[in-house]
C-alpha cells in the first residue's frame, strides 16, 4: 500500500500509511478485545505508537526494496511485544505493551533518531522507485 501511496500521490503518505494502519486496530482495541486498561486511552496511545512504527517499516521497507524487512520488523514487534511484555507486565499495560505509553514515546524517539534525513526510495532491490507525479523524486527528505 505504501508505495501506492507515492505513486498516487498522497500527500504525506508515510503518515497516511500510520493512520489507516492504527485505525485498522481500533475496534478491537475499542471493544477490549486487542489491548488492556482504558478502551480510549488504550486507542490513543496505539495511534500514536503505530504511527512511529510506520515510519520505521516504511524506512525499512523503502530504503530495501524489499518488504522482506518490514515483514521481519513487524513480527519481531509482534513476538517481543505482545509474546513477552504483555504477558511479563500484567497490570502495566498503560506503560508497557502495544498501547502503553513509555512503548509509543521510546518508538518515537527511535524513529526520530534513526529514520531522519534523506531516504533513497526503491520499488526492488536496486530499483528505485519512479514517481510519475512532480511532487515526489526517487528521494525523500524526512
Amino acid at each position: 500500500m505504501r508505495t501506492r501511496l507515492f505513486v498516487a500521490g498522497v500527500p504525506k503518505p508515510v503518515l497516511v500509511s500510520g493512520l489507516v494502519w492504527a485505525f485498522w486496530h481500533i475496534p478491537l482495541i475499542l471493544s477490549g478485545r486487542y489491548a488492556s486498561g482504558v478502551a480510549q486511552v488504550s486507542a490513543m496511545l496505539f495511534v500514536i505508537g503505530t504511527i512511529a512504527d510506520a515510519y520505521l517499516a516504511a524506512y525499512v521497507r523503502l530504503r530495501s526494496g524489499s518488504v522482506w524487512p518490514a515483514v521481519t520488523y513487524h513480527g519481531a514487534w509482534n513476538a517481543i511485544i505482545q509474546g513477552t511484555f504483555d504477558r511479563s507486565f500484567v497490570g502495566t499495560h498503560l506503560a508497557i505493551g502495544e498501547s502503553g505509553w513509555l512503548t509509543a514515546t521510546i518508538a518515537f524517539i527511535v524513529v526520530l533518531f534513526i529514520t531522519r534525513g534523506i531516504w533513497k526510495l526503491q520499488a526492488r532491490p536496486g530499483q528505485p522507485l519512479i514517481l510519475p507525479s512532480a511532487r515526489y523524486s526517487s528521494t525523500l527528505t524526512v
